[in-house]
């Protein structure tokens, strides 16, 4: 009987088989099954996770991801289902049929007027859509709402009511550094050279302070007693003061400094240069531009920031540059803000860093700890800058150096002061105790009868703790007898 028939070959089937662009219809008594393909290639597949694998491949670029899905969803035929042999197509889907409502097995045709109302709900929902994803980024006035009111960001910081309807990426862009290559390049094809130039010299002035409190530097200038200057204020907070602890690892100065150059881009953008950035998206809107009240300090200073750039001497104006940054970083620490904390930059800046930006959680504010993370970051860098500033001052005399980094932070940097760090240290005192007090978002849970523990959807018996310390065990000694001491058997016996 198969004799009366043309059968193909297998390669004939595979070289022959149906192409996405032919609209092939089901074979009949073929099964069908929901798989998805790949745009770039003739890959086929019902499983989600091999799909992705498959697409990671192509190395897809992020353009080119917002312009379209990374894989198609189709419904596939295979002449063979054994292993090694499976080869799908795609065929037609015959639940979707142009002008058809598929309900279940039913299909009622619809009429124009039905297939009008329904792409008018589809247009409504994509408008609501977007509508919902912009008023998520930009920051809403809660009003009067009790249940949304967060303590330390409505009634200690206020950040909310200083930042009340700017857009989050306007909040992202006045405090974004330029790209790392241009950075890196210097001032040269930069979008904003000035910026650059003076992003260079800040990194600069900040490696160069630190040097003044390296133990391995032959200039260092710091002593335990300057470093209980530095830090006298824990003293009136908590009763002890441990000194300025100056060390910090390569991985945290760069996260330190980053955050202080953060700041002079917010204030070259926000309170330098013309129109201070923001969008003012109604005639009454205040903007932060609005409410910062610069000093006649730290606008002399930089001032002084762009005439040094304008010198044609390089050695000459490098030197000048940082100089006049060094002076910019002391006045916007010693600025006296009365009962109007946002006319600070500094404090200014601090509100926009208490917005989630970017990444995962965008449109939501920051956790106290995370917050907390960079005031650290700016109370840091900031005595940094102080003590700096104390050892350029005092070259001539470094005896006076205590004196004056005594009486400066006496005036400026401790918690009573209205002043910029005044008002952090404040803000720090509080947002530890929320910190203490908050509930951790994946905390282990212990069972009634207090036999079992679970973590993240894992248990774990208290009967299997044996188990488990002996499994740990075992594996140490493998590792350790097996692969590092290569099973050796005439050791000596070691005692402690």
């Amino acid at each position: 009987l198969l004799g009366s028939y043309d059968l193909r070959t297998v390669e004939e089937l595979k070289e022959r088989k149906p192409r996405p662009e032919d609209q092939c219809q089901p074979i009949e008594h073929l099964a069908s099954y929901d798989g998805s393909s790949c745009p770039h290639c003739t890959y086929y597949t019902r499983h989600l996770p091999r799909i992705k694998e498959h697409v990671a491949s192509h190395k897809v670029k992020d353009a080119e991801q917002k312009n379209g899905s990374l894989w198609s969803e189709c419904r596939l035929q295979t002449y063979f289902t054994a292993g090694g042999r499976i080869d799908y197509f795609v065929v037609r889907d015959s639940n979707k049929r142009e002008g058809f409502l598929a309900s279940g097995n039913d299909a009622a045709l619809l009429t124009q007027p039905e297939k009008e109302l329904f792409e008018k709900l589809e247009q409504d929902y994509k408008d609501v859509k977007c509508n919902l994803e912009e008023q998520a980024m930009v920051v809403q006035d809660i009003g009067d709402s009790r249940s949304e009111r967060v303590p330390w960001l409505h009634d200690l910081t206020h950040f909310p009511s200083h930042m009340i309807t700017l857009k989050d990426e306007e909040i992202w862009s006045s405090y974004r550094l330029p790209p790392k290559k241009e950075l890196d390049a210097g001032s040269e094809n930069a979008k904003d050279p000035n910026l650059v130039r003076i992003l260079v010299a800040a990194e600069a002035v900040l490696r160069d302070a630190y040097r003044l409190c390296s133990d391995t530097s032959p200039d260092r200038k710091m002593t335990q007693q300057r470093a209980n200057i530095l830090n006298e204020f824990y003293a009136g907070a908590s009763g002890k003061a441990d000194g300025f602890r100056y060390y910090k690892n390569a991985s945290t100065l760069v996260t330190y400094f980053t955050t202080m150059k953060q700041l002079l881009v917010y204030y070259y953008r926000v309170v330098h240069c013309e129109g201070g950035h923001f969008t003012r998206a109604k005639p009454d809107q205040v903007l932060p531009g609005d409410v910062i009240q610069p000093t006649a300090q730290q606008i002399q200073a930089m001032d002084e920031i762009m005439k040094a750039l304008a010198l044609e001497d390089e050695e000459e104006a490098e030197l000048a540059v940082k100089h006049a940054i060094r002076r910019l970083y002391l006045a916007l620490i010693c600025h006296t803000v009365g009962s109007v904390p946002f006319k600070s930059p500094v404090l200014s800046f601090c509100a926009m860093l208490s917005r989630k930006v970017r990444g995962k959680g965008r449109g939501l504010w920051e956790e106290p700890g995370n917050f907390n993370s960079h005031l650290s970051a700016l109370t840091w860098t900031a005595q940094l800058v102080l003590f700096d500033y104390a050892c350029f001052q005092e070259q001539d005399d470094e005896d006076q150096i205590p004196v004056f980094l005594a009486k400066i932070c006496k005036k400026f940097f401790q918690q009573l002061a209205e002043t910029p760090f005044g008002h952090i240290l404040q803000w720090r005192l509080y947002l530890f105790k929320v910190g203490k007090a908050a509930i951790a978002k994946h905390q282990a849970r212990w069972s009634l009868d207090g036999q079992t523990v679970e973590y993240r959807g894992v248990e774990l018996r208290m009967s299997q703790i044996s188990d488990l310390v002996a499994s740990e065990y075992q594996r140490a000694h493998a590792l350790l007898y097996d692969e590092l001491l290569f099973q050796a058997k005439d050791l000596t016996p070691m005692e402690s």
